[in-house]
């Protein structure tokens, strides 16, 4: 939220809201410094994934902690739809959440109640990092979590693409995210190249056309994005700080290797 603590200028919300293309990555590793070093990248946002990675909720605090001072937005991708745990990431200073296997328009839905307090069923706490410490007014500190506090369901089972309308007509979504390794399982592929997995991820972009959602990929490099872009997805989380990690140590090894003598 740009009204408390130091938050970035422009905010994530107000990126995605203009129809600007955007790009983060998901953040593996359970410390600050990953946060404070990948904010100084450029990249728009950091999804620090409780889904895959050993996320507790100490670690979460410390690295949503990391990104406030960073300046840079921070969604959490939890591993339930638990409404007790979205509440604490997002009283920790969310910028929003990455829900994982939104299959109906009630999963959607129960997702929205425990994130927007207008919805009447989110517990209420102005006392955390996101509420300046009980320094914000009340009031407008709910009516500012409830207009930048960002809901992404993610798209990646096969049930899911013949809900694709209802889910996206829920109001309070923000981003159909597609989870495109999930739901080429969920859909039998054999890879990435599989026309079923194309075809859901060109059904969900059009979904989001129709219901004016803003749609996210996840994408392991760069090399798609211009088509994707063609398609209307403009939302890119690109690999996580473990694969940059990896790839630029192995392109260092492999450029060192190749200059070293070899009789």
């Amino acid at each position: 939220m740009s009204e408390v603590g130091s938050a970035p200028a422009v905010t994530l919300a107000q990126k995605l809201r203009s129809g600007a293309p955007v790009s983060g990555t998901f953040v593996k590793t359970t410390s600050g410094q990953i946060v404070e070093l990948l904010a100084r990248s450029g990249l728009d946002f950091l999804v620090l994934d409780a889904e895959h990675a050993p996320f507790g909720v100490e670690a979460l605090d410390k690295a949503l902690c990391a990104a406030r001072a960073a300046g840079i937005d921070a969604l959490v991708r939890v591993p339930s739809h638990d409404p007790a745990f979205i509440n604490s990431c997002l009283d920790m200073g969310a910028a929003g959440i990455v829900a994982p296997h939104v299959k109906t328009a009630q999963d959607a839905r129960s997702i929205a109640d425990a994130v927007k307090y207008g919805r009447g069923k989110r517990g209420f706490s102005g006392s955390g990092r996101a509420g300046d410490y009980g320094a914000f007014a009340a009031a407008a500190y709910r009516a500012s979590a409830d207009a930048s506090s960002m809901i992404w369901c993610q798209i990646e089972d096969k049930s899911a693409l013949d809900n694709l309308d209802a889910i996206a007509a829920v109001e309070a979504i923000d981003c159909l995210f597609i989870g495109p390794a999930d739901l080429g399982l969920s859909l039998g592929c054999a890879g990435t190249e599989d026309p079923r997995l194309s075809d859901a991820v060109a059904a969900i972009a059009e979904a989001g056309r129709r219901h004016d959602r803003i749609v996210g990929l996840f994408v392991p490099d760069t090399a798609t994005v211009p088509s994707m872009l063609a398609l209307g997805i403009t939302v890119f989380i690109c690999g996580s700080d473990q694969s940059l990690l990896l790839g630029r140590a192995r392109q260092v090894t492999d450029t060192m290797k190749a200059a070293f003598p070899t009789d």
